[in-house]
């Protein structure tokens, strides 16, 4: 994959350039999305919904919302658009010699960047009121790293599954609309009743999420089994994606 990497880098950028072709602000236009999106919240959850916040370093909601909504805009993102990356390059596919998983890895990266800058955003404004937890900066770290093996093994299932059968990205869709709630983004996990409770922390994203807040917010650290689960469940999932994808790889030219 390293002798690939200049591609990779070109794909990436192609991917960037054609969101905002056209454009007069170009992809400053990324940074304006953040910043509005971060404005409705406060206004809006600090209006409207007012939800105590136990053990999450945070009384204000829409802080609480969007560190949550960081891990989530990058996952599902990079999910959706790499679990069509392959069929949407299709001529490439066809034309050259290059491992296909590359385009996947793409899409991943490309909708990384754009959770990167609203991370950066709310980072900046973390920073300016002293809310952020450096000691857990090492646990955010590895939240990141299992979100994106977590990514790229479901978006290499996915995208193997996709060129054989196009209703995958529909089911994906229903799929995520209901991890979304499954994920304790626009609730604190402490208000989930307890029957309930094992569904939480079966979800490898409830982890990913509270290691962000954790670091942005100062909120209550994820059980060391937590990251464990998360760990296990990341790489077992790469694992099968990788495979997945190689094996079903060979038959990719002729259903495109």
């Amino acid at each position: 994959m390293i002798r690939f990497r200049f591609l990779l880098r070109e794909l990436v950028t192609r991917d960037l350039k054609m969101r905002y072709a056209g454009s007069m602000f170009g992809f400053f236009w990324a940074f304006v999305n953040s910043i509005w999106q971060l404005g409705l919240y406060s206004i809006v959850f600090s209006a409207i919904l007012r939800l105590e916040l136990v053990g999450e370093g945070t009384q204000s909601f829409a802080a609480f919302l969007f560190a949550g909504l960081l891990p989530w805009m990058a996952f599902s993102e990079g999910l959706s658009r790499g679990t069509s990356s392959v069929v949407e390059s299709a001529h490439l596919v066809n034309k050259l010699r290059f491992p296909s998983e590359i385009l996947v890895i793409a899409a991943i990266v490309s909708a990384l960047v754009h959770a990167g800058i609203a991370f950066a955003v709310f980072l900046t404004l973390r920073l300016a009121i002293g809310g952020v937890l450096w000691s857990a900066l090492p646990l955010f770290a590895v939240g990141l790293f299992f979100q994106v093996v977590l990514t790229l093994g479901f978006a290499l299932l996915l995208a193997a599954a996709y060129v054989y059968s196009r209703d995958v990205v529909h089911g994906l869709t229903l799929v995520l609309s209901a991890l979304f709630y499954l994920t304790p983004i626009v609730y604190p996990a402490a208000i989930v009743p307890e029957r309930f409770d094992w569904a939480i922390q079966a979800n490898p994203l409830s982890t990913v999420v509270a290691t962000y807040r954790a670091f942005l917010l100062g909120s209550r650290l994820p059980t060391a089994s937590a990251l464990v689960l998360l760990a296990v469940i990341a790489t077992g999932v790469l694992v099968v994606g990788i495979f997945t994808f190689r094996r079903a790889a060979a038959g990719f030219a002729d259903e495109l």
